[in-house]
């Protein structure tokens, strides 16, 4: 373990006792502020406390939140080691449990189970059709924007970003048109940490299991067809997991995403001038987007194997420590190490645990972007310049609203085909798919600093 950067205050042991907590709606302010402020007083890693008695390590240092993520043989992605569920810290009923709860789903398994999800799981991703992705997420957007271009004003997460994104999550996964604004909600309050998280993860899990067992025996151009007919022979309850693991990772990231550079354009109309002269690219404000503030600022966790000193802090076996992305990419900025064109950010996760649907996420957030540059002119902030307010959760940094001004416009020509197409992105599988050997993600070397970071 990496020792050389030390709290500069004790850790406490045993823990949570002197723990920050975070479900006192500390939350619910600027993230960047709070973390900066949590680090100053603690250091790379501070013991938070995610609901009365329920502690965590929070991960903020680059470096630290590298290693957690990479080192495999220190730190487990299976929630089964929890010390605080087998001590009975967590209540049944914990919203917590939505997002960090054992699941049969690549994100929840170690080692050779966890390869052999991620196989089929990265194979039946890199069969989208990014192209028609683009394609059917441009039409979309299009429908979205007549539906209030002659207002003058609009709510670019509400009205935008996150109906464009619960539409493209649809149509991957194969549910039909009915379930999608139930989908949005479902995603919503799981990824917010709701009171009703819980009854939220069991509808969605429930509406996916009966998706898989109807492609069974008809399968359809979507992820879950293509999942069960891949050639690990997924059980229908991890096919089921697996695309709920996709969505819950990839519905609050990409309206967080969309939601960031979109505000990004209208608060800066020099920006917006660089794109539309040519000197930046939408692919640009993407990236910047990410730099300036993570989709989602903290990844569901990683629990020690074995009592450990980490971070300067003695850490317990089976204590949770969750990575702050938000955290580790403002102290790689705030130490010049990389300026906001690379890709050094921690958006996407890394190891091999990284985001395997990185490709699908840019398209669509692109396609977004691309479609408000060309139909929206002189359009400012509608609320002036205050920042908007976030909604107080660990999972999201999406804002509640982001309310902008413009200048009423015409709909487009085609608004009746484009909110009533009904597109796929990929083909449906005719038989089971024979994979080579699995793609586990980046090659795992033996971790350290430079190897990491010089990976991107």
């Amino acid at each position: 373990m990496d020792q050389s950067r030390q709290s500069p205050h004790a850790c406490p042991f045993p823990f949570p006792g002197g723990a920050v907590p975070l479900h006192d709606g500390l939350l619910d302010q600027d993230p960047r502020r709070f973390y900066e402020g949590l680090r100053g007083r603690w250091g790379a890693i501070a013991p938070v406390e995610l609901g009365p008695g329920v502690g965590a390590w929070l991960v903020m240092g680059y470096r630290e939140v590298l290693e957690l993520v990479w080192n495999e043989q220190a730190f487990s992605s299976d929630a089964r080691r929890w010390n605080a569920l087998v001590e009975g810290s967590v209540p049944e009923d914990s919203a917590l449990l939505s997002v960090l709860g054992w699941r049969p789903a690549l994100h929840r398994l170690d080692d050779q189970a966890h390869r052999r999800q991620r196989q089929a799981v990265t194979a039946t991703l890199n069969g989208v059709d990014l192209r028609r992705l683009r394609s059917a997420v441009r039409r979309r957007a299009e429908a979205l924007v007549d539906g209030w271009s002659t207002d003058g004003s609009a709510d670019l997460v509400g009205g935008y970003a996150r109906p464009l994104a619960g539409h493209a999550l649809r149509v991957l996964v194969g549910l039909p048109a009915s379930e999608e604004r139930r989908l949005a909600a479902l995603l919503g309050s799981i990824s917010g940490g709701a009171q009703d998280a819980a009854r939220a993860e069991a509808e969605l899990t429930g509406m996916l299991h009966r998706l898989v067992a109807a492609r069974r025996d008809a399968p359809g151009p979507d992820l879950a067809s293509w999942l069960l007919a891949h050639s690990v022979d997924l059980t229908e309850a991890e096919v089921a997991h697996n695309l709920a693991a996709v969505l819950l990772s990839g519905g609050e990231s990409t309206v967080g995403w969309i939601s960031g550079a979109t505000r990004l354009l209208v608060g800066d109309a020099r920006l917006r001038a660089a794109v539309a002269d040519g000197p930046l690219t939408v692919k640009d404000v993407a990236d910047r987007a990410l730099w300036g503030g993570s989709p989602v600022p903290n990844i569901a966790g990683r629990w020690a194997r074995a009592d450990l000193t980490f971070g300067g802090c003695g850490v317990r076996a089976g204590d949770l420590l969750i990575p702050c992305l938000a955290a580790a990419n403002t102290e790689l900025l705030a130490h010049g190490s990389h300026d906001q064109g690379s890709r050094a950010h921690l958006a996407w996760g890394t190891g091999s645990h990284g985001c395997p649907a990185k490709d699908a996420a840019r398209s669509i957030v692109e396609a977004a972007v691309d479609v408000l540059l060309r139909r929206l002119h002189h359009v400012r902030p509608g609320v002036g310049d205050t920042a908007p307010h976030r909604q107080p959760s660990l999972w999201s940094s999406t804002p509640e609203a982001l309310p902008v001004a413009f200048a009423p416009i015409l709909p487009g020509p085609n608004a009746v085909t484009a909110a009533s197409a009904s597109p796929t992105v990929m083909d449906v599988p005719e038989k089971r798919q024979d994979e080579p050997e699995a793609d586990s993600g980046p090659a795992q070397p033996r971790w350290s600093w430079w190897n990491s970071l010089n990976s991107w």
